[in-house]
C-alpha cells in the first residue's frame, strides 16, 4: 500500500498541479501540517528536513542519484571538460582573423562567416544528436561527439594551410560534431544531482562554456603567434582525444530507466463554506520490492546499454520544436541568447578592430595577436565572479524563499537574481561603449568586458536553471531548444555585427544590445508574478500529449 502524507497550506491556498512545483522542505515547527514528511528521503537542514527531489531509488545502487559523491563529481568533471573543450574550439581563431584573411586573400567579413558556420551548424545539429541521448542514453553521444570534435580540429589544422573553402566546410562540420555541448551537460546535471543544489552545478557548467570562450582565445593567441594556427588546432585535438579516453574509463551512463519513489500530488478541496481550506495529499509510491545487483566496473564501460522503448526517435526529435510554444521556454531562450551576445560581438570583431582606422571593439589600440588573446582574461575573471554570485548565492536565495513559502519550491524563486544580472549588464555595456566611443585608455573597455561577463554568466545560468526547474522531465529536449535558439541568435550577430559597427560605431551598437537585454530582464518581473499560472495552463493543455509526443 502506498504511504500517504497529508499537508495543509497555512495560508489556506489550494495547491494546484504545475510543472516545476515541488515540496522541498519539511519545516519542523509550522507549515506542513501535523503529519511530517520525515519518511521521505531527506537531509537535515537547519530546523527542518530538506527533501531529496527527485527521490532516489530505495533498492537500486545503480541509480545515479545514489552514486557516491566522488563518482558524481568525477562524472561531472568529465562533462565540464567536454563542454569546455567544445567551447574553446569556437573562438579559437579570433587572433588569426586578420592573418587568415590575408592568407586566403579574402575579407574580414568572409572570415567571420567561418565563425557563423560553426554556430548555425551547432544549433541545427543538436536537434539531431539529442534524440539519441533521450532514447539510448548520454554516454554514446558524449563519446561519439567528443572523438569527432578532435577529428574536426585535425581537419581544420590542415585546412588552415590550404583553401578558404576547405576551412569553411571544416568549421561547419566542427559545429555539427560539437553540437551536444550545450544541451547534454545540463541533462547530466539533472540525472545525478538533486534540485536543492542544482543551481550551483548549472553555474559551473555555464562557467565551462563561457570560460572556454574566453580562455580559449587567450591561450590560442599565444600559440598562434609562436607556432601558427595549424599547431593550435593540433594541440586542442590532443587534449580532446585525451579527454575521450578519460570519458570512456570514468564516465558511466547517467540516464536512469529504473523505478523510483514518486510523489503524486492530488488536490482535495473540502467545501465547508467560509472554513473551506485546500489540502495537498502526497502519495509516495513504492515501485521496487527487490534489490538490484550493483554493476561492475566492466559493465559500466559498455558503450551502448540503454533503450527507452517508451520514446521513439521521432518523439525525441519533435519535442524541442513543441517547446517553442511554451512561454517559460521562450523567455529562457531570449535571456540565454542575449546574455552572451556581448561575447559573440567581441569574438567576431576582435581581429577586425586591430587594423581599423575607426573605433571598433578595440578602437585604435592595434594590439598584437598575443595581446588580443590576453584581453579575454578580464571576461574570464568576470565569469568566475558571476559563477559564485549565481551559483551558491542564487541557490541560497531560492532556498530562503522556499522556506518562507512553507517548504514549497517554485521555479520562479530563482528569478530575483535577475536584478543583479541586469545591473551588471547595464554597467558593463555603459563602461565599454563610452570608453570605446571616446577612445579612453585601453583598461576602460577591458574593465567593461569583465563586468559584462559577470552579468552574462548570471543571465545564462538563471535562464537554464529556471527552465530546467519548470520542465525537468524534458531536460534534454529543453536544452536542445535553448542551445538551438542561442546559436541562431549568435549566428545572426556574425552576419551583421561588423558592418553595423562600421556604420554606427560601438556606442550605438552596444547601447541597443544593452537595451534589448534590459527588456528581457525586466520581463522576469512579469514571470515572477504570472509564471505559476502559465505553468498550470501548460499542464492543463499538455501540448506534448496534444501532439501525440508524450
Amino acid at each position: 500500500m502506498p504511504q500517504e502524507i497529508t499537508s495543509v497550506d497555512s495560508n489556506q491556498s489550494i495547491y494546484r498541479a504545475a510543472p516545476g512545483t515541488e515540496i522541498l522542505y519539511d519545516i519542523a515547527e509550522d507549515g506542513l501540517g501535523s503529519r511530517r514528511l520525515h519518511d521521505l528521503q531527506h537531509v537535515e537542514s537547519g530546523d527542518g528536513h530538506l527533501l531529496l527531489v527527485p527521490q532516489p531509488s530505495l533498492t537500486d545502487p545503480n541509480d545515479p542519484l545514489r552514486w557516491p559523491t566522488l563518482k558524481k563529481w568525477v562524472t561531472f568533471f568529465y562533462a565540464l571538460g567536454y563542454s569546455f573543450m567544445g567551447a574553446v574550439t569556437g573562438p579559437i581563431m579570433t587572433a588569426w582573423m586578420v592573418e587568415g584573411a590575408t592568407f586566403y586573400k579574402t575579407s574580414i567579413q568572409r572570415m567571420t562567416y567561418t565563425v557563423g558556420a560553426t554556430l548555425i551548424c551547432q544549433g541545427v545539429a543538436t536537434t539531431l544528436w539529442m534524440p539519441f541521448a533521450v532514447k539510448y542514453g548520454r554516454r554514446p553521444v558524449y563519446l561519439f561527439s567528443n572523438t569527432l570534435m578532435g577529428v574536426g580540429c585535425i581537419w581544420l589544422a590542415i585546412a588552415s594551410k590550404t583553401t578558404y573553402t576547405s576551412f569553411l566546410v571544416g568549421r561547419a562540420f566542427l559545429g555539427v560534431f560539437e553540437a551536444p555541448i550545450e544541451s547534454i551537460v545540463p541533462s547530466t546535471i539533472t540525472d545525478i544531482f538533486f534540485l536543492h543544489d542544482r543551481g550551483a552545478k548549472v553555474s559551473y557548467y555555464g562557467l565551462s562554456i563561457l570560460g572556454g570562450n574566453e580562455l580559449g582565445p587567450m591561450l590560442s593567441a599565444l600559440i598562434i603567434q609562436s607556432l601558427g594556427m595549424a599547431w593550435t588546432f593540433y594541440i586542442v585535438a590532443t587534449f580532446i582525444f585525451a579527454l575521450s579516453i578519460g570519458q570512456f574509463l570514468h564516465m558511466p551512463e547517467t540516464m536512469y530507466l529504473g523505478a523510483r519513489p514518486t510523489l503524486d500530488f492530488q488536490q482535495i478541496v473540502t467545501d465547508a463554506g467560509k472554513d473551506s481550506e485546500g489540502v495537498s495529499q502526497i502519495e509516495v509510491v513504492e515501485l521496487n520490492t527487490f534489490t538490484v545487483p550493483k554493476k561492475t566496473f566492466l559493465r559500466e564501460l559498455s558503450f551502448w546499454g540503454l533503450n527507452d522503448k517508451s520514446v521513439s526517435l521521432w518523439q525525441a526529435f519533435a519535442r524541442p520544436f513543441v517547446l517553442l510554444a511554451y512561454p517559460t521556454v521562450i523567455w529562457s531562450c531570449c535571456c540565454y541568447g542575449l546574455a552572451i551576445s556581448w561575447n559573440v560581438i567581441m569574438a567576431t570583431t576582435n581581429g577586425h578592430a586591430t587594423v581599423s582606422a575607426g573605433y571598433l571593439i578595440l578602437g585604435p589600440y592595434s594590439f598584437s595577436p598575443a595581446a588580443q588573446g590576453l584581453i579575454f582574461g578580464s571576461p574570464l575573471i568576470g565569469s568566475l565572479v558571476g559563477t559564485y554570485v549565481c551559483g551558491p548565492a542564487a541557490d541560497n536565495v531560492a532556498n530562503f524563499l522556499t522556506r518562507r513559502n512553507n517548504g514549497i519550491r517554485e521555479p520562479e524563486m530563482r528569478l530575483p537574481t535577475c536584478v543583479i544580472a541586469a545591473a551588471l549588464t547595464v554597467i558593463g555595456y555603459l563602461i565599454a561603449a563610452l570608453c570605446l566611443h571616446y577612445q579612453t585608455h585601453w583598461a576602460g573597455p577591458i574593465i567593461g568586458y569583465g563586468i559584462l561577463s559577470a552579468g552574462g554568466q548570471m543571465g545564462a545560468t538563471i535562464a537554464m536553471s529556471y527552465a530546467l526547474d519548470c520542465h525537468q522531465e524534458l531536460s534534454v529536449e529543453l536544452m536542445v531548444t535553448l542551445a538551438s535558439m542561442k546559436s541562431a541568435i549568435a549566428w545572426i550577430w556574425t552576419w551583421v555585427i561588423n558592418d553595423w559597427l562600421i556604420r554606427d560605431g560601438p556606442l550605438v551598437v552596444l547601447m541597443v544590445v544593452m537595451a534589448v537585454n534590459l527588456v528581457v530582464y525586466a520581463s522576469a518581473m512579469v514571470l515572477y508574478v504570472k509564471s505559476k499560472a502559465i505553468r498550470i495552463w501548460l499542464h492543463e493543455n499538455n501540448f506534448m500529449r496534444a501532439c501525440k509526443l508524450a
